[in-house]
């Protein structure tokens, strides 16, 4: 055969016989003779280091039938054990406390692994070592019940407002509610005055926007303006609103009031 041997020939070969398999098989899979593979062997194993162990290594995996996968892991961790200074004793030593820490409470090695795991990011997060882990807790739950305490009070503080202006949280939950709708018919009456103010006037917009205010908002014993009044009043002093209604309420008891106006009683009935 004449011509230089592929580079890709040779890695098939390589990494077959590196798996353990025998000359001739070699030779069969990927068509060439066995003097071939002979010399890619012979030329690796005076190029690359070890190559002999492991050709041995790989040759023990595939005789019992091991993981391969399993095997490479081992590998991983082999080399990251020898990165941080750390011995088989001290590894076998941790697993053997674990398993015993583990069997005292009650729990998994799979839950112990997950609390190192929260730990750890804890002592992250807070930049604290582990020898302060107990003086950060305890500072947490200071500060915890100091939010605590922090929240009863201004309850606390709600309340006597509440108290002091006649108010309730129903009184606090409806003026919530129609917020919305009052801040509505503020940003209306707003773009009618700007669209008033400037130099051309859009007469037919104008129109529009108030025959929407006065169809959405007014009702029919009232003017736009009272409207208006009353929604600035609601918005900007409520309580001083709530006052007035009930000195109304206080003044004419005789006169109940419904959403479209006064409702007159005759007091002979």
């Amino acid at each position: 055969m004449g011509g230089k041997l592929p580079a890709k020939t040779k890695e098939k070969v390589l990494k077959l016989w590196l798996l353990g398999f025998p000359r001739k098989k070699i030779a069969e899979k990927v068509g060439i003779g066995e003097g071939t593979v002979t010399s890619i062997v012979q030329d690796a194993k005076e190029n690359i280091p070890d190559v002999d162990l492991l050709h041995k290594v790989a040759t023990i995996i595939v005789r019992n039938n091991w993981d391969f996968n399993i095997f490479s892991s081992g590998i991983r961790h082999r080399k990251m054990l020898n990165e941080r200074d750390l011995t088989d004793d001290q590894i076998d030593s941790l697993i053997e406390n674990v398993d015993e820490h583990c069997f005292k409470r009650g729990i998994s090695v799979q839950q112990f692994a997950n609390l190192v795991q929260e730990v750890a990011e804890t002592l992250l997060r807070f930049d604290c070592s582990i020898n302060k882990l107990p003086e950060l807790i305890a500072q947490k739950r200071g500060e915890l019940v100091a939010l605590q305490k922090e929240i009863v009070s201004l309850e606390s503080y709600k309340l006597e407002l509440l108290r002091e202006n006649e108010l309730t949280e129903k009184d606090i939950h409806e003026y919530s509610r129609d917020k919305p709708f009052l801040d509505t018919i503020k940003a209306l009456s707003e773009e009618i005055r700007n669209l008033k103010g400037e130099a051309c006037l859009d007469q037919a917009k104008i129109s529009n926007l108030e025959d929407k205010l006065m169809v959405r908002v007014v009702p029919e014993n009232m003017t736009r303006e009272e409207v208006i009044d009353a929604a600035q009043l609601l918005i900007y002093n409520p309580v001083e609103l709530v006052e007035v209604i009930r000195y109304i309420q206080k003044q004419a008891p005789l006169l109940p009031y419904t959403t479209t106006g006064l409702r007159i009683v005759d007091q002979d009935s």
